[in-house]
């Protein structure tokens, strides 16, 4: 589960200190789409910069499956990020000079994953959004709708918990924007979906959830978290941090590529905790856990 607690982002403007966000309290269900509603200058992109790893929160505490990231270290942010997130941006923040296909392999590069695999993930991926029969094109000999799904391709190819969206639809027209919408719903159907629109239209349509903000402060959410839901998420952190207590206990080792014996068992990065099973018949986005005399290693060779 994704939670804020007493949220406040600080700015120095001058001599002037500028409150972006007063004291954010949210929790988010693991599988929903959430929009976030405002004027210009609330907050809303400020705060989900800081969902993201993005920014940094001035006081408050931002929980992650259960583990505060108060004392997060750089390495534990870019984990987070590079596992855990996908970002979907106004401005697509496509390579021009690549073709749709390399644009989608290149989020996966940091992951280990030979370029066979990359290839292949970033394909599926693509044709995903619809765009299976588009992979040698250029971004400029694309619509803005095309390079919007290329963009959530992107996102997608790394298997992340969470996607956050930037007004996704911002730059483009009434059809193309329902189009996108669309996709992200289907999307939000196992994963969590957090928007920032200016689009109450297309918010109210689409999401099950509206959260509103004004001046730095929620000023409405339409459906927050039941007490009940809340500690079954509890229940649900609590056990996947015990499954990575004893993950560590079989002295699992960095991440090794190519590595070839006897499969054991099954690990599942989790918000960066490494989730283990000794269930052999698991979706593909677990990474095999390989045995080599008394050490237990992971192999990389299978994950999304």
């Amino acid at each position: 589960m994704l939670e804020l607690k007493g949220i406040k982002k600080d700015y120095l403007a001058g001599e002037n200190t500028v409150h972006a966000l007063k004291g954010i309290d949210l929790r988010f269900r693991r599988n929903e789409f959430v929009s976030i509603l405002g004027p210009s200058g609330c907050g809303k992109t400020t705060m989900l910069n800081i969902i993201g790893g993005l920014d940094q929160y001035t006081e408050g505490d931002l929980i992650i499956n259960g583990r505060s990231t108060k004392d997060f270290k750089d390495r534990d942010w870019d984990t987070y990020r590079n596992h855990s997130i996908g970002f979907v941006f106004q401005s697509y923040n496509l390579i021009p000079h690549q073709t749709v296909l390399q644009n989608v392999e290149l989020a996966l590069t940091l992951s280990g994953v030979s370029k066979a695999e990359r290839r292949k993930h970033a394909k599926k991926a693509l044709e995903d959004v619809g765009l299976g029969n588009q992979l040698s094109k250029k971004p400029s000999e694309m619509s803005g709708g095309q390079m919007q799904r290329v963009a959530i391709a992107r996102a997608l190819v790394n298997n992340p918990d969470i996607i956050l969206a930037d007004e996704p639809t911002g730059a483009l027209d009434t059809e193309t924007s329902i189009q996108v919408m669309e996709i992200l719903k289907e999307i939000s159907k196992d994963r969590l979906i957090v928007m920032v629109t200016h689009n109450p239209e297309l918010a109210e349509q689409y999401s099950s959830r509206i959260i509103r903000v004004l001046d730095g402060s929620l000023t409405d959410d339409s459906r927050p978290l039941t007490e009940e839901e809340y500690q079954r998420e509890l229940q649900a952190d609590k056990a996947e941090n015990e499954n990575g207590k004893k993950l560590k206990k079989l002295n699992i080792l960095n991440p090794i590529v190519g590595f070839t014996s006897k499969r054991i068992g099954v690990c599942k990065k989790v918000f960066g905790t490494l989730v283990y099973s000794k269930e052999l018949n698991v979706p593909d986005d677990w990474i095999e856990i390989r045995e080599n005399k008394d050490t237990f290693k992971i192999s990389e060779e299978a994950v999304l």
